[in-house]
């Protein structure tokens, strides 16, 4: 997980920085898919409140981005805010997450009790050799842009990233060429 720390109209010292890393860290434990953390720290002077100490908390994870924003006259007490608000869409998030799989899971249950799988159908015979599959994964997809999906592909550091365009609520892949540019497959069913 990486996170980053930026202050506006706020100097950002050790003290603060340490203690902005290990709240964050302790969202690890809600949610451990967490890409990158982004926590924007400033400071505004208003007329009827004074100083107000603002922490806006940008998190990407697994595709999705969740934001929160606490202000507080004591830094301190923003950071503590922001993170019980991301804690509450974390959970709430997954929940969503466990939600869609159980309306989902009697397709996947059929699905997999039809895949038993036994050592000879491990084993392929491409041109006349018999090659061995190594490794199996499974994907979950949630709907994204092609963008996104690339966004996601540079996170994970991978060289392809497998996702349902939200376009057309089809698989698609995006993939890394050999020049640096990005590759978009996308099927016809035609």
């Amino acid at each position: 997980m990486r996170i980053i720390i930026s202050g506006k109209h706020l100097e950002i010292t050790e003290a603060i920085r340490d203690y902005a890393e290990k709240k964050v860290g302790k969202l690890k434990k809600y949610f451990d898919n967490i890409i990158e953390v982004d926590i924007t720290l400033s400071v505004e002077n208003t007329k009827s409140e004074g100083e107000k100490h603002i922490a806006d908390v940008l998190i990407f994870a697994n595709g999705t981005k969740l934001k929160a924003e606490a202000a507080d006259k004591n830094l301190y007490a923003s950071i503590d805010e922001v993170i019980d608000i991301l804690e509450n869409q974390i959970t709430k998030y997954k929940e969503k997450l466990r939600d869609n799989k159980h309306k989902h899971s009697e397709k996947f249950t059929l699905k997999k009790a039809n895949r038993i799988f036994t050592e000879e159908e491990e084993k392929i015979n491409i041109n006349g050799e018999l090659k061995k599959i190594i490794s199996t994964k499974v994907s979950t997809t949630k709907p994204m842009s092609v963008e996104e999906a690339i966004l996601q592909m540079e996170a994970l550091e991978t060289s392809f990233y497998l996702f349902l365009n939200h376009e057309t609520d089809e698989l698609n892949i995006v993939y890394k060429r050999d020049d640096g540019d990005y590759g978009h497959v996308e099927p016809d069913w035609n």
